[in-house]
């Protein structure tokens, strides 16, 4: 009976790893926000826009945030509208320039998105207490580089983009 050897077994995984695994979290992260998003009654785009308001160290402006998730001028306006009728943000002027308008979370809605990720997140502690330091490190390390790896395929994709005179 012959066994693969360790290069082969290596690149077997990493194969795994690369194609089945990542195909199947990013569907399986996709269908989460996909259903979180429905039981706020938002779209996955404004529950994501939301989440990066949330996120963020100093009020977006709708360019600001337009510009992070690589939306049009119009379709941030959509979405602003829709998180401001939901009760999920509030415009208010940019007080060094008034035509800008920044968009601020209302904390009064953010307990109840807080509610809702909970169990995910007691779920992943539950889960990353089952490993060492050791490999608790290794899984940062791999989850950090797989950010910037997503970040420069999205940029990649993003430039790539047909312009609309381009297009048709």
């Amino acid at each position: 009976m012959s066994t693969p050897n360790s290069a082969e077994a290596r690149q077997s995984r990493i194969t795994h790893i690369s194609e089945t695994l990542g195909r199947d979290l990013a569907t399986k992260t996709v269908l989460f926000h996909h259903n979180l998003a429905a039981r706020l009654g938002l779209s996955v785009t404004d529950l994501k826009c939301l989440d990066l308001l949330r996120a963020a160290d100093v009020p977006l402006t709708a360019k600001n945030l337009a510009d992070v998730i690589g939306l049009t001028g119009g379709a941030i306006t959509g979405v602003a509208d829709r998180l401001e009728a939901a009760g999920f943000v509030k415009r208010v002027r940019d007080p060094e320039d008034r035509r800008r308008w920044e968009l601020l979370p209302l904390p009064r809605r953010q307990d109840e998105i807080a509610a809702l990720f909970a169990p995910l997140g007691t779920a992943m502690a539950d889960l990353a207490a089952r490993y060492d330091d050791q490999q608790l490190e290794a899984i940062t390390s791999f989850l950090t580089g797989l950010e910037a790896v997503l970040d420069n395929q999205t940029e990649a994709l993003r430039a790539q983009v047909p312009t609309k005179s381009a297009a048709g």
